[in-house]
């Protein structure tokens, strides 16, 4: 599809879904309708965080944005920012992006997958037929409630 047809037809949409940021523990950090708040999340978590690597499904791409990024690349700079590939998403990537961008080789990460969205994506699944035709207001309710919950059962229930 080309991408100004793209464009067009996310325009039509008020809604596009939900962009999280997680921790390594699952809790939820940040949750805001998607659209370009990437950058903005981004600053905020640094902002608040100071040094901060953080797991996308395409880091490599997103560290080269953040490095242009007319507000953000100074801000990244300054606090050593790395955006990293996770574990199920990276082995689709090449080999030099492997080698610079999966927990596996870079030194410090541990044994994190980096991959928190992903599961919490599984897991939410079921609000979709909830949520599809509900109203914005209704819509975000419901997800709020959900992720509340999903903090309390399973985060806390994770760190024990």
């Amino acid at each position: 599809m080309k991408e100004d047809a793209t464009a067009r037809a996310y325009g039509m949409y008020d809604e596009m879904g939900i962009f999280p940021a997680l921790c390594r523990h699952g809790f939820v950090l940040v949750i805001v309708d998607m659209g370009q708040v990437r950058f903005a999340i981004t600053a905020h978590l640094i902002c608040v965080l100071g040094k901060l690597g953080l797991g996308y499904d395409i880091g490599c791409k997103f560290a080269e944005m953040v490095c242009m990024h007319p507000a953000l690349a100074k801000l990244a700079a300054d606090n050593d920012f790395k955006a990293l590939v996770g574990a199920f998403h990276g082995h689709a990537h090449n080999r030099r992006c492997q080698l610079c961008n999966l927990t596996t080789y870079v030194h410090g990460v541990g044994l994190e997958d980096l991959e928190g969205c992903e599961k919490s994506f599984s897991k939410s699944n079921a609000l979709a037929a909830t949520t599809q035709y509900a109203t914005v207001f209704h819509r975000q309710q419901a997800i709020t409630s959900y992720l509340r919950h999903a903090d309390t059962a399973d985060a806390y229930q994770g760190l024990l």
